[in-house]
C-alpha cells in the first residue's frame, strides 16, 4: 500500500519541480477475471478519453485472453486515435480464440502503451458482467506492474484487502477473484476475516500450494465456512490477506445470486485498521472546512434505496458522522448530527439507510435528493486519510445491490487552485434503465459556488458527441434516465455509451447506475 501523501505527491504534483523528475508512465494497463456461465458473460469497455482530456493524438492497445491457468488463448493489438467508446465482448474473444465450452473462467488483460506521458499506470476501463436478468460493472482493480519500481513504490506496506459486503443464504453467497501476475507463487495462502452485525468476527484460511503466472482464482468462502450462520441473515464484510506476485493486489469482489444468475461485484479497498503512523493522518481542517466530506446521490423513490456503510477498517481514531441533505437545487432539506460514530475499538460492520433517514425528517422521497456525510475527529483525534465506505443502491429486498467503494475527501485548500474538473463514465444501454447524477459539492462549510459544465455523449459508432450545457446549484444534484431521454437513446443506439463532464468548478463529480428487469442494481463512481 502507497499512503495517501505519497500517491498525492506522485500524481497531482506531477507539474512541479522536483530534485528528482517524476517518472512518466508509457505503459498503463487492467487484468480482470473473465466469466462466462448459463445467464452470464463479461465486457470491458472505455472511452477514447486519451484524445479529449490529454490531447495525445493517438496510443496503441494490446488485449489479452487467458485460461484460469494462465495459459495464453488470444492475443490482439488495437490502434486507438478517436475520442469514441470502445467494447470487447468475452463471447466475441472465445470464439476467436475457437473456445468450444459453454462456460469458461480465466482473465482478459488490456495494456494501452504511448509515446507520451498517460500520467497514471491505471486506465479507466470497466468490466460489465451481465446477462438478461442483470448487470454489474466494476472499474480498474488489478494491474500487473510495469516494472520493478512501480512494484516497490506500491509495496511500502502490504495489508489485506476489505470494505465490501457479503450475503450468505439460500439464494445468496459471496465471492472474490483475483489474478497473478507474471512469476508462480508457491506455498501462497489464502487468510480471511469475516465480520458481521453483531460486532462478531470468523477467521478462516485456504492454501493454495501453487499459483501460476496470470492464474485466475476464484474463491466462494461460504463453501469453506458457514458463514449463513455466521451473518444471520445481516450482511457483513470481511477482510482478505492473499499472496500475488507483481500484480497490484486490489481485487474483484461481490455476491452471486442463483435465482437470477447474476452477480453484483465492486473492488476491495485497504484495510488500515493497523496502519498509525504520521503519514496515514491528514492535517485539521482550517477554519471553514469540514474536515473530511462525501455528497451522494440519494434514490429512495418507490421501492429503491441507498444505504451508507461503514468497516472495520479505518487507521485508529474516534470519528463523528452527519449527514445533510440537500434537494436538487441546493436547498438543505435537513440533517442529523452525530448519527453514527466510528471507534477505534469498533470491530462491527454498520449501516446508515438514507431512506428511513429522510422519512424521520418528512422530506419527500419522490424528488432527487443529494447526501453530504460529513465525518468529524472527536476531541483530540486524527482525521485517517482514508475513509472508505460502501455506497449501496438497491431495488426491493430480493435483489443484490450495487456496492460502490468510495472514499471520504479530506479538507484539501489547495484544490480551490484547480482550474477544473473532467469525469467520465459509461452508459449502459442494454439494461432497463441507465443513470448518471451530477453532483456540486465541496468540504467547504457555507459553500455557494455554481458550476457550469458541458455534458458531452460518445458512442460506439463514430465519434460524433451530443453535447449539453447543465447548471449545477451548491450542493445541487442532477439525474438523467435513459428511459427519459428519447434523443440521448437514439444517439447511442445499441451500443454502450461514455459521458464526459467537464467544468470551470473543481467540484463537479459524476456516479452511473444500471438498472435491471429483476431489480439487480450495477453502479460506481466516475473515473
Amino acid at each position: 500500500m502507497r499512503s495517501y501523501h505519497s500517491h498525492l505527491g506522485h500524481t497531482a504534483n506531477a507539474t512541479l519541480p522536483l530534485p528528482v523528475a517524476r517518472k512518466p508512465v508509457f505503459r498503463s494497463s487492467a487484468i480482470f477475471p473473465a466469466f462466462r456461465q448459463p445467464g452470464l458473460t463479461t465486457r470491458i469497455g472505455f472511452l477514447g478519453y486519451w484524445m479529449v482530456k490529454r490531447k495525445i493524438p493517438e496510443i496503441h492497445s494490446v488485449l489479452t485472453l487467458r485460461s484460469s491457468a494462465g495459459d495464453m488463448l488470444l492475443r490482439r493489438a488495437e490502434r486507438i486515435a478517436d475520442s469514441k467508446a470502445y467494447r470487447a465482448e468475452l463471447d466475441d474473444l472465445l470464439a476467436d480464440a475457437g473456445w468450444a465450452e459453454e462456460t469458461f473462467t480465466g482473465s482478459l488483460e488490456i495494456e494501452f502503451f504511448a509515446s507520451r506521458d498517460l500520467v497514471y499506470p491505471y486506465p479507466a476501463v470497466i468490466v460489465n458482467y451481465y446477462g438478461p436478468e442483470f448487470g454489474t460493472v466494476v472499474h480498474t482493480a488489478q494491474r500487473v506492474f510495469n516494472d520493478a519500481e512501480d512494484r516497490s513504490a506500491n509495496r511500502e506496506t502490504s495489508v489485506p484487502e476489505a470494505g465490501f459486503n457479503v450475503y450468505a443464504d439460500e439464494d445468496r453467497e459471496p465471492f472474490f477473484a483475483f489474478v497473478n501476475g507474471f512469476e508462480p507463487v508457491v506455498g501462497g495462502r489464502v487468510a480471511m476475516t469475516f465480520f458481521n452485525a453483531f460486532g462478531e468476527s470468523l477467521a478462516s484460511a485456504l492454501d493454495i500450494p501453487l499459483l501460476a503466472p496470470y492464474e485466475t482464482t476464484v474463491v466462494y468462502p461460504d463453501r469453506h465456512v458457514d458463514l449463513r450462520a455466521f451473518l444471520r441473515g445481516r450482511p457483513g464484510t470481511a477482510k482478505i490477506a492473499f499472496d500475488v506476485d507483481w500484480v497490484f493486489p486490489r481485487i474483484v469482489a461481490g455476491n452471486a445470486q442463483r435465482s437470477r444468475q447474476a452477480l453484483s461485484v465492486t473492488h476491495t479497498y485497504y484495510d488500515c485498521s493497523g496502519s498509525a503512523t504520521d503519514a496515514d493522518y491528514w492535517p485539521l481542517s482550517p477554519e471553514g472546512y469540514h474536515p473530511a466530506s462525501l455528497y451522494v446521490p440519494v434514490t429512495a423513490s418507490d421501492y429503491r434505496y441507498t444505504n451508507i456503510h461503514f468497516y472495520p477498517i479505518y487507521s485508529p481514531s474516534e470519528l463523528e458522522v452527519d449527514v445533510e441533505l440537500y434537494d436538487a437545487e441546493g436547498a438543505l432539506l435537513g440533517a442529523r448530527k452525530g448519527l453514527h460514530t466510528i471507534r477505534p475499538d469498533d470491530a462491527g460492520f454498520h449501516t446508515i439507510g438514507l431512506r428511513p433517514l429522510c422519512e424521520s425528517l418528512g422530506i419527500d422521497t419522490a424528488q432527487p435528493i443529494g447526501a453530504n456525510l460529513i465525518a468529524r475527529p472527536a476531541a483530540g483525534q486524527r482525521l485517517p486519510t482514508r475513509l472508505k465506505i460502501g455506497l449501496d443502491y438497491g431495488e426491493g429486498e430480493d435483489a443484490l445491490p450495487c456496492n460502490i467503494c468510495k472514499t471520504m475527501e479530506v479538507c484539501n485548500p489547495a484544490l480551490e487552485a484547480k482550474t477544473g474538473s473532467f469525469h467520465w463514465g459509461p452508459v449502459l444501454t442494454d439494461q432497463a434503465d441507465a443513470v448518471v447524477w451530477l453532483v456540486n459539492s465541496c468540504p467547504k462549510q457555507g459553500y455557494d459556488r455554481f458550476a457550469d459544465l458541458t455534458l458531452a455523449f460518445y458512442r460506439e459508432q463514430d465519434a460524433e458527441v451530443l453535447a449539453r450545457p447543465v447548471r449545477l446549484a451548491p450542493n445541487g444534484i442532477r439525474e438523467l434516465r435513459l428511459s427519459e431521454d428519447p434523443e440521448l437513446r437514439a444517439f447511442l443506439g445499441e451500443g454502450t455509451g461514455w459521458y464526459v463532464a467537464t467544468s470551470a468548478n473543481p467540484y463537479v463529480k459524476s456516479y452511473y447506475l444500471c438498472e435491471s428487469r429483476s431489480g439487480i442494481v450495477g453502479g460506481d463512481h466516475d473515473f
